[in-house]
């Protein structure tokens, strides 16, 4: 607790004085306000005029801290330490926090955006900040729109804001990605993987394009996916889970797979666990399931190979996958509407002319 210095104006008792409140005597003298900043540095403030009551250094400390309590990342940082944020998913924390940092940092005219008092947040504050942010990335001004509207639907909840001032605003449309990956660009991608330092990204490429799967859902799988009529395909996103029928090729990518595991724990010294779903086919350094992050990292390095013309995402795997796909490709793709299967169909039609032979 920090108290005035003795050098107080006459008249004020220091008991009395609000905590960290104290008396600077430059110049005409003022009353200040000591506080930690979001980084933890510590900073202060001019509160009040050096002939201020005691009433009136009370009243200016209440205003200035309860702007402080009540700003957009004050109310962000309750949201991530509550029971809501704790059911998410960690993949959705990582880009939850991406958007905390991208709006609370964003510079206006009066500071940062996220130092904004809640009260200053309007439908036309909201709107703003997603044209401006649409300049730099129309996808992320989407996502930090929804993050926007995630948080204040959450303190509305739960009575920290009167209102939603993002509800209403609508996101910006985007053009759905419509790369396909040609057989060449795939077999070289392959062949490169497998010579590299993180020779798991051939089996689970191959495990992708087969099962028409996103990333989370390859390194999710265990030896408990492992069904006698194919492999069970635990989807994410609200798609449905669906059994992809054992093929030769399937078969060699889920053993090969499987054989890196082996050599990366007998490496590391680990015992492979009793219980199958503890089993994953891709582990990392600790034998527990790979991070995304780390695959992401080594997937950027292959694709900075020279040999590999054509970038393209991993998650453009899935979408080759669905666009090979013959026979009922909403049931393969465990997509719930065509709308969706749409965005991953990218290869046209084989349709015969109009008229008579």
């Amino acid at each position: 607790m920090n108290r005035p210095r003795k050098n107080t104006p006459s008249g004020i008792d220091p008991k009395k004085l609000p905590d960290n409140v104290w008396f600077d005597p430059s110049g005409n003298g003022r009353w200040m306000f000591r506080y930690k900043d979001h980084d933890g540095k510590r900073r202060s403030k001019r509160l009040c005029r050096a002939d201020a009551s005691i009433g009136e250094i009370w009243q200016a400390f209440n205003a200035i801290t309860d702007t402080r309590a009540n700003t957009f990342r004050s109310l962000s940082l309750d949201f991530q330490k509550s029971p809501t944020w704790a059911e998410l998913s960690a993949a959705t924390h990582k880009d939850y926090i991406n958007c905390h940092n991208a709006i609370c940092e964003r510079k206006t005219s009066t500071g940062k955006l996220g130092d904004a008092p809640l009260h200053s947040w309007s439908p036309g504050l909201v709107r703003k900040y997603r044209d401006k942010r649409a300049e730099e990335s129309r996808s992320r001004a989407n996502k930090e729109l929804s993050y926007i509207a995630r948080v204040f639907a959450w303190g509305y909840e739960y009575e920290k804001v009167k209102s939603n001032p993002a509800r209403g605003i609508s996101k910006l449309k985007t053009a759905p990605r419509q790369h396909y990956v040609a057989e060449p660009d795939y077999k070289t991608a392959i062949d490169c993987a497998a010579k590299s330092g993180s020779p798991y990204m051939a089996p689970a490429m191959e495990i992708a394009y087969l099962c028409r799967m996103r990333l989370a859902e390859v390194l999710d799988l265990t030896d408990a996916n492992e069904l006698p009529d194919g492999l069970l395909v635990s989807r994410r996103k609200g798609s449905k889970d669906n059994i992809t029928r054992w093929t030769p090729r399937l078969r060699a990518a889920i053993n090969d797979a499987k054989r890196i595991r082996l050599e990366r724990m007998n490496k590391n010294r680990h015992p492979m666990p009793i219980k199958p779903e503890q089993r994953y086919f891709f582990v990392g350094v600790h034998s527990g399931r790979l991070r995304e992050s780390t695959f992401q990292t080594a997937w950027q390095r292959l694709m900075k190979y020279p040999a590999i013309k054509q970038k393209f995402t991993f998650h453009d795997l899935k979408r080759r996958g669905i666009s090979d796909t013959k026979g009922d490709k909403l049931a393969a793709s465990g997509h719930r509407d065509l709308a969706m299967l749409r965005i991953y169909d990218v290869t046209p039609d084989l349709v015969d002319p109009a008229g008579k032979e």
